[in-house]
């Protein structure tokens, strides 16, 4: 039996292809490169909590984005790109200028 053979638009698609991950991704990067959860979910106004939360898990497990606890009362998370994930900010700038 042949094996399928993964082409890299097919992995690439794996990490970053669902549903508000570029703009999740693009939100951080146009916001000085850290927000919070809150800020993210009001900056991508269709998006609810439970589905951000569930991207930010997806993002970070992929290395498109890193989670940082800020101590304090209450304490405070922070969203921040990696460097592969500031790889993806020329071609999020890309598609803007695409669909144009």
């Amino acid at each position: 039996m042949k094996s399928k053979k993964v082409n890299d638009l097919e992995i690439a698609l794996a990490q970053i292809g669902k549903k508000f991950d570029l703009l999740i991704v693009n939100s951080i990067a146009t916001h000085k490169g850290r927000l919070g959860f809150n800020q993210l979910l009001k900056s991508i106004p269709s998006l609810n909590p439970r589905t951000l939360s569930t991207r930010l898990k997806d993002l970070e497990k992929n290395k498109i984005i890193t989670k940082s606890l800020i101590m304090g009362t209450p304490v405070k998370t922070e969203y921040a790109l990696t460097p592969k994930g500031r790889k993806l900010t020329p071609i999020i700038k890309e598609l803007k200028l695409w669909v144009k």
